[in-house]
């Protein structure tokens, strides 16, 4: 996948999570790769994890998901190994009618549009954003349902290839739209979903789990989101 320079910045946090028990916040000085405009971006240099709410959302000693520089004009994200190719087709992007109707939204919708336009990355990419962006804006139902239908189509796209080389995290980002779908509102789906993935899932406890839980919820007509390590 692609790196932000909030992923390098956090790499170290990311690899001590369960030994800092609080996040630190830092200011780093951030250039944009497409007009070489520096700028300060906030973030943490480490923080602690504790596991994932059933949307795969990170639960931890900070804001998650986490935040991501964006270049002051454009709002294009601040992608680290661009090549002159690659940043000249960026140029290029940021001008198109396209870019300029949705750079205003979330900045992880925003970062999973440039995957997806740009080609970078690898192909799950532009939905593994999408599914960050709908964390981003739980608290808006109407932005939320559209993230959430973009999001199931982007994965329905990419996702065949990913499944067959990573069979074990495919499953549990299936689970994570299923939890989408159900948080909003779309209990028919993530059960038609959940159905498909069950099967498949049977030697994963954990997952089986978590599988259950959400079938219960469902069955109650429950679209809230939920974390089983703090909410079980």
């Amino acid at each position: 996948m692609l790196k932000t320079i909030a992923a390098v910045v956090t790499l170290s946090g990311a690899l001590v999570a369960t030994s800092v028990e609080a996040g630190t916040p830092i200011t780093v000085e951030v250039t944009c790769p497409l007009t070489g405009a520096r700028f300060n971006f906030e973030t943490t240099a480490s923080y602690s994890t504790w596991g994932r709410e059933l949307d795969g959302l990170q639960m931890g000693s900070w804001t998650f998901p986490l935040a991501i520089p964006q270049c002051p004009d454009s709002r294009f994200p601040v992608l680290e190994d661009l090549t002159s190719e690659q940043l000249a087709a960026a140029a290029a992007l940021v001008q198109t009618p396209g870019y300029q109707a949705i750079r205003g939204e979330a900045s992880y919708y925003v970062l999973s549009y440039v995957t997806r336009e740009l080609a970078m990355g690898d192909a799950i990419d532009p939905a593994w954003h999408l599914l960050q962006a709908t964390w981003q804006v739980r608290d808006q139902p109407d932005l939320y349902r559209r993230y959430a239908t973009e999001l199931t189509a982007s994965w329905e796209a990419n996702a065949s290839a990913f499944q067959t080389e990573s069979p074990q995290d495919w499953m549990w980002i299936e689970s994570y739209i299923a939890n989408v779908e159900r948080q909003a509102g779309r209990f028919d789906e993530a059960s038609a979903r959940l159905d498909r993935l069950e099967p498949l899932a049977a030697e994963d406890a954990d997952l089986v789990e978590r599988i259950g839980l959400t079938r219960r919820l469902i069955a109650h007509g429950d679209s809230r989101p939920f974390a089983p390590e703090r909410d079980f």
